[in-house]
């Protein structure tokens, strides 16, 4: 796949995932399209699944899902950094306009599965979760320097961000519009803060791999003792958090030892 080619096809994909949520919302299918998600999910997948899913979609887990980046891709690093405050904007902004009842406060919790704790606010439009995996993805995508880019692994990084985003669906938590809008909100974080790297790309700087490294040590740190909300998930909860530290502890041991070397000589 062409270098060119990728913010296209993650721009359609984002297009694609606004009509089907305009489209779902507006004939009313949400409920039905949940139902059916939610009970196919505990019909046919393990019951730990879903919640292992959806902490993928969990601030401190995005963190650890970038951690490979240490070292290698600090561009991506720097683009989510951007990208964050924006999806964090445009989550609660849209929380609060549209202010949309979730799942449990319109049907009987009773009639559908739910993993983890039991939401039933006014505020599901649209899923956070969807929004901070579809960032992820998004920067590792648009991030890659290689004229070409392998397009299994785009379509993969796409396909897992999806189910992530179903996920919220599966634990009953969100209508299917507001996961889909969660995609389309995270795609376009994702672009703006990779848009903006390549203004201002502080991974150039020779503090970034130090304060990088420390920050991702602070988030596994974080992660490993707090509630995510999914106790099924908590064997992978801690794995993400043991990874995400192995990693920034290299990436922080290598940063230091290549710190004297990076000084200036008088």
């Amino acid at each position: 796949m062409q270098r060119a080619t990728v913010p296209r096809l993650l721009l359609g994909f984002a297009a694609l995932c606004a009509l089907a949520a305009a489209a779902t919302a507006a004939t009313g299918l949400d409920p039905a399209v949940f139902l059916a998600v939610n009970a196919g999910a505990a019909r046919w997948l393990p019951q730990p699944v879903p919640s292992a899913l959806t902490i993928l979609g969990h601030g401190l887990v995005a963190v650890m899902l970038l951690a490979p980046c240490l070292g290698r891709a600090p561009q991506a690093l720097t683009a989510a950094l951007y990208a964050a405050p924006l999806a964090g904007l445009l989550s609660r902004l849209g929380k609060a306009l549209a202010a949309a009842p979730r799942p449990a406060a319109v049907l009987d919790p009773s009639s559908f599965h739910v993993q983890g704790q039991l939401l039933s606010g006014h505020n599901s439009f649209p899923s956070g979760h969807a929004i901070t995996i579809f960032l992820v993805v998004s920067v590792l995508i648009l991030g890659v320097e290689p004229v070409r880019v392998r397009a299994g692994a785009v379509f993969a990084l796409l396909g897992l961000a999806s189910l992530v985003a179903a996920s919220r669906i599966m634990v009953g938590a969100h209508w299917p519009s507001d996961a889909l809008g969660g995609a389309v909100l995270g795609v376009l974080a994702g672009a703006v803060g990779t848009w903006a790297t390549g203004r201002w790309p502080l991974w150039r700087m020779p503090q970034a791999p130090v304060a990088f490294a420390l920050t991702v040590l602070v988030c596994a740190a974080a992660l490993a003792v707090v509630d995510t909300g999914y106790p099924l998930a908590r064997p992978l909860q801690w794995a993400a958090a043991a990874f995400g530290a192995g990693l920034a502890s290299l990436a922080l041991v290598r940063a230091l030892r290549a710190a004297p070397d990076a000084a200036p000589r008088s």
